[in-house]
């Protein structure tokens, strides 16, 4: 597609190897490595940063994990430091990053024309889907449901958007928090709150890396990075989930999007060796 070659860019002061510190805190157990599935597939991302002569233009798209902006920001001051911050979107070089985002969100709701259009307007290279916590914050959970729904919103995008590529991240993990009510001896109603891990965090992370699989994509699996059944533990005892133990403090988002930032690069780093 292009006339240089990445051999030529390496040669480049701006288009080299970027530095990487680790992000992962010490406390964490269970984690692995921080690493995108099928990171090749991201190299035709890196072929328009380094040789089509105008800005790599990145859209994140996802629920209220993205829609508070700490998560999002995170990752394209990541990235903005390795590569340079666009003028604008369409001049010069370095990255264009903007997100979009809505609590409560799910797949389902950006899939109508609406939001395709405005997603397809943006013109992204890379699109990077952050969604899953809702999908299945509950345990009524199902796969097949989720399967159909990421099929629907795959080809919408694939079809408004068909020279950009589509990576999925999976949700951080969180906790389901169920209401009792009992009487005291004296006849008085007590509400008492009771939380306990979401069993079906790990179950839609899974379900995210299959759809992955199948299309090809690349998967950046934070819940199985984080420590997988031990994330939001792993989380909670760093002290970053919010008293609702499904949202995160910004420190945690920031280390989200720190890390997504950096999986992003080591990609980048094995385009570019």
């Amino acid at each position: 597609m292009y006339e240089s070659t990445v051999a030529d860019h390496k040669k480049s002061a701006r288009w080299k190897v970027a530095d990487i510190d680790s992000a992962m805190p010490v406390s964490f157990t269970g984690i692995r490595p921080n690493v995108i599935n099928r990171a090749s597939s991201l190299n035709r991302v890196f072929d328009v940063l380094c040789r089509s002569g105008r800005p790599l233009r990145v859209l994140q798209i996802g629920d209220s994990h993205v829609a508070g902006g700490n998560y999002p920001k995170a990752v394209r001051s990541t990235l903005e430091n390795a590569w340079g911050k666009a003028e604008n979107d369409s001049i010069g070089s370095g990255i264009s990053f903007s997100y979009m985002g809505r609590n409560g969100a799910t797949t389902q709701w950006f899939a109508n024309r609406e939001k395709i259009n405005e997603i397809a307007a943006k013109c992204p290279d890379l699109i990077i889907l952050s969604f899953g916590t809702n999908e299945c914050h509950g345990m009524g959970y199902r796969e097949e449901l989720h399967r159909i729904q990421l099929e629907d919103f795959h080809e919408m995008l694939s079809t408004a958007c068909p020279d950009a590529i589509i990576m999925i991240t999976t949700p951080p993990g969180d906790y389901l928090t169920t209401r009792r009510v009992i009487r005291s001896r004296s006849g008085r109603r007590i509400v008492r709150s009771v939380s306990r891990i979401n069993p079906m965090s790990v179950r839609c992370a899974a379900e995210l890396e299959s759809f992955g699989t199948a299309h090809g994509l690349a998967v950046w699996d934070l819940n199985s990075i984080a420590g997988g059944k031990a994330a939001v533990t792993n989380w909670q005892g760093a002290g970053m989930m919010r008293p609702d133990r499904i949202h995160f403090t910004p420190a945690g988002y920031q280390l989200h999007g720190k890390m997504l930032g950096e999986a992003i690069l080591k990609a980048y780093n094995q385009y570019m060796q």
